[in-house]
């Protein structure tokens, strides 16, 4: 697996990046971890910039679509990372809801690996645009607080599928989240 560590860029550039990569797959999954810089919010492929806007009011804030679908992401405290597979690679060949679960498996344990205690929920809570106050199925939230952790959005091409995930933990140790992907991908 090839591992690509980005510098923070604006959203435009996040996401340009992200399908310029899916365009160039080739048969070798890909990480791409990557921060985001200002302040920006994105919204899903299904969203409207007016809806996101209608949530976010804060003058400061600029918005951006993801080429995936998802709810609404606030980036100004978080750590972000794509992770780009193949479509002839096993783990694309799977339904969305388990390719989501195996993926959120594995930021789990980074997540564990990284001294956060977190669980993966097993059925829909909450409600509302904003992708981290509606848990889905394979989320991650904290099982104190109950409030999510992790979340993700995926698209499928001609070239492979897009899983672009946000942990609302800007300090994770990357390191663990490029071990528990290179394990798992090791396995498979």
């Amino acid at each position: 697996m090839q591992v690509i560590h980005d510098l923070a860029a604006d959203g435009p550039a996040n996401m340009q990046r992200d399908l310029d990569l899916l365009q160039s797959l080739d048969d070798e999954l890909l990480l791409r971890l990557y921060q985001w810089t200002p302040n920006w919010i994105s919204y899903g492929y299904f969203q409207t910039e007016t809806e996101a806007k209608a949530q976010f009011s804060e003058p400061e804030l600029q918005f951006a679509q993801r080429p995936t679908g998802g709810g609404l992401v606030d980036h100004r405290n978080d750590f972000t990372y794509t992770l780009l597979i193949p479509k002839q690679h096993s783990l694309a060949k799977l339904s969305r809801s388990d390719c989501y679960l195996r993926v959120h498996q594995q930021v789990q344990q980074a997540l564990t690996n990284d001294g956060h205690s977190c669980t993966l929920i097993t059925k829909e809570t909450g409600a509302g645009l904003s992708c981290f106050q509606h848990p889905v199925p394979g989320d991650i939230i904290d099982p104190h607080s109950e409030q999510k952790l992790a979340g993700a959005a995926q698209r499928r091409t001609r070239h492979g599928l897009l899983h672009q995930g946000s942990i609302q933990i800007p300090s994770l140790n990357s390191a663990c989240l490029q071990t528990a992907f290179t394990e798992f991908i090791d396995k498979l």
